[in-house]
């Protein structure tokens, strides 16, 4: 009996989409300056977003191997 495998995706897209949807909801409703922020920061992000790729690679490497 074949069995299928499901790829899931990647869980930092949407912590990504609520982090910049909170930030934006932040400033209209506060004046806090999101944008500086983002300009500040913009290299962690880029950062968070490679080890959460890392970390998805190898969890599902080491699900396929064993």
């Amino acid at each position: 009996m074949a069995t299928t495998q499901v790829k899931t995706g990647s869980i930092a897209g949407p912590f990504i989409l609520i982090a910049i949807g909170t930030l934006f909801l932040l400033h209209n409703l506060t004046g806090f300056d999101v944008f500086h922020l983002i300009r500040q920061y913009w290299p962690l992000i880029l950062i968070a977003v490679g080890i959460a790729k890392l970390i998805e690679y190898f969890r599902v490497k080491k699900e396929v191997s064993g």
